[in-house]
């Protein structure tokens, strides 16, 4: 009887052991992370997101990486940050860039010029008028 409880106990023991070494070692990772249109406002974080938006005049956010993002309409402002992130837009006012090897691709744009307004941060980043 003696020898079942110390065996029970020591069981126990390294059950909790290994539950408890589980617990802090496993990671809970998401492959694309959070995207939402509300009001005016396209925001996407993640990575690997491959999706596509409306937008009637509203700013739109991409941040993250590897996300490839197609926006129809107007957009007034784009803000991209992060690396690797590709963004198709119909017409679009200003484009921000920060991080490294983002592209924005955009047709047309509302200003005089017919091209964006562009401020660009980091390395390899690039906007193209199509």
């Amino acid at each position: 009887m003696k020898i079942m409880k110390k065996t029970l106990a020591l069981g126990i023991v390294l059950i909790g052991i290994n539950m408890s070494y589980a617990q802090t070692t496993t990671k809970t990772t998401t492959t694309h992370g959070k995207s939402k249109q509300s009001d005016k406002k396209i925001e996407v974080d993640g990575v690997g997101n491959k999706q596509t938006f409306s937008s009637d005049g509203g700013n739109a956010s991409v941040e993250g990486v590897d996300n490839v993002i197609t926006i129809t309409g107007y957009t007034g402002k784009l803000e991209v940050a992060g690396s690797g992130n590709t963004v198709y837009a119909d017409k679009v006012s200003r484009i921000e860039m920060e991080g490294s090897n983002n592209k924005v691709f955009y047709k047309t744009s509302p200003n005089k010029s017919g091209k964006a307004e562009i401020s660009l941060t980091g390395v390899g980043n690039s906007a193209v008028k199509n």
